[in-house]
């Protein structure tokens, strides 16, 4: 609580907007606008990677929430100062903010390994966390042990997803789901159940992807920006239709998120591929075969 205190003492009104932005960059809107740009537009293999590393650490810090049960500082001290409070869903051990962004930039520094992705992501890490505990929302162990879990469950995340494409036993990422569906039994709360409902749509539509559909990401650059506005329209509008036609449970908090997530994975890219074949815009085979010779036996 000192530690709060010391770092709020230094509030104004430049540092509370300042704070608040950084903070939302360690949200689920931001993430999964970048993951859907990856998976959509740029690398579909990596945004699988991404989106993997990203949910089961969802699931993870989520589940370990509800194990330690460790009330918020403002709940433990009324008189901390308190921000962006629709944030602060849940317990506080570990944050979520901080562990989210701890995977998402571990996990780019992994795939492009450039030189500027190291501090860029480290000082986004830092500036976060520190924005949780200048917000009020979260101690100074909650953010410590948040950027250290996200750093260290990309690695297992990664591992089991490289050896699942490798092998081709895509079933092996089961090591990830199957722990998230058995916790349902134990967590019975909103947020659990969107998580891993959410995780468990991504690894639904991975395997219904990789199977049946297989898109192509190539498109002219302004069909880029179609999938993308398109994409995430009809994301955000699911989330709240399906939410006015379901009834308010947390099975139903599953089931909406699970086909938000089949919406980015499955009916995104059907619907993006004879559009962008429509369009003109998808990469066309110039290969003429029926001039090719053909070798034959004498």
């Amino acid at each position: 609580m000192e530690t709060i205190r010391f770092i709020q003492a230094f509030s104004s009104d430049f540092l509370d907007q300042f704070f608040i932005y950084v903070t939302m960059m360690g949200e689920e809107y931001f993430f999964m606008s970048i993951v859907c740009l990856f998976y959509w537009c740029i690398d579909k293999r990596f945004g699988y990677k991404l989106g993997f590393a990203y949910l089961s650490n969802g699931v993870f810090n989520t589940g370990l929430k509800h194990l330690f049960k460790v009330p918020r500082p403002f709940v433990k001290d009324p008189s901390l100062r308190v921000l962006r409070l629709e944030t602060a869903g849940g317990y506080s051990f570990p944050s979520g903010h901080t562990q989210f962004t701890a995977a998402f930039w571990t996990t780019m520094a992994l795939e492009f390994k450039k030189k500027w992705i190291y501090p860029l992501g480290f000082v986004l890490i830092v500036l976060v966390g520190l924005s949780r505990m200048y917000l009020g929302l979260h101690t100074p162990i909650d953010v410590l042990v948040g950027a250290a879990l996200g750093i260290g469950w990309v690695f297992l995340s990664n591992a089991l997803f490289e050896a699942a494409e490798r092998t081709g036993r895509k079933t092996w990422l089961l090591i990830l789901v199957i722990p998230a569906v058995i916790g349902m039994f134990f967590f019975r709360e909103e947020n659990y159940f969107k998580v891993v409902g959410t995780f468990t749509g991504f690894y639904v539509g991975y395997l219904i992807e990789s199977r049946w559909i297989r898109f192509d990401v190539k498109a002219s650059w302004w069909m880029q920006a179609l999938k993308i506005i398109l994409g995430l329209a009809v994301l955000l509008l699911l989330k709240s239709g399906i939410k006015l036609i379901l009834p308010e449970s947390i099975i139903s908090d599953f089931a909406r998120y699970f086909l938000m997530v089949i919406w980015v994975t499955v009916a995104a890219p059907l619907i993006f591929k004879p559009l962008a074949r429509f369009c003109g815009s998808s990469a066309k085979d110039t290969t003429d075969t029926t001039d090719t010779p053909i070798a034959r036996d004498p």
